[in-house]
């Protein structure tokens, strides 16, 4: 009997969706721009297979387009030599406007650095998003991670 919460523990921790995740970075007050409403929920994404043992996650992300957010979608990638990955963030200010810094990846020094190409990326159902209150969100086309743009969702 004892033997059984043992089994439980160990399954628990083998059956782990964890994903190796690069070093992270926090973002300057300098990479922070105002934005007129925030992101709508993160996108349901399917995670394909690490493509090498160097590899690290990248979540997908909503990024701003000066009227609208576009969905980038995550991947796999090798960290930059020296680099680490400062996730995106979302900030409110007292007066109650918002300012939004994408993901990048910077050195020590706060510089950012460019993107390397991702190993694999993931796939997602692309779709109109619809609030809380039933009204379907503004977004822009979906933005490659090469920078590029897919086909526009709603307009």
């Amino acid at each position: 009997m004892a033997l059984r919460p043992i089994l439980l523990v160990l399954l628990l921790t083998t059956c782990s969706s964890r994903l190796p995740h690069p070093s992270y970075t926090g973002q300057p007050t300098s990479a922070l721009a105002e934005v007129d409403y925030p992101p709508p929920p993160a996108r349901v994404v399917f995670v394909p297979d690490q493509p090498r043992a160097d590899a690290v996650w990248i979540n997908g992300e909503w990024h701003w387009q000066g009227r609208r957010w576009a969905w980038k979608a995550g991947g796999w990638f090798v960290p930059p030599p020296g680099a680490a990955y400062a996730r995106p963030v979302m900030v409110r200010r007292s007066d109650g406007k918002l300012f939004f810094a994408a993901g990048a990846w910077r050195m020590p020094n706060g510089e950012e650095v460019p993107a390397p190409e991702p190993q694999k990326t993931a796939s997602s159902t692309a779709g109109a998003v619809v609030n809380s209150e039933g009204d379907t969100e503004p977004t822009a086309a979906d933005v490659h991670l090469d920078g590029g743009a897919r086909d526009a969702e709603t307009d």
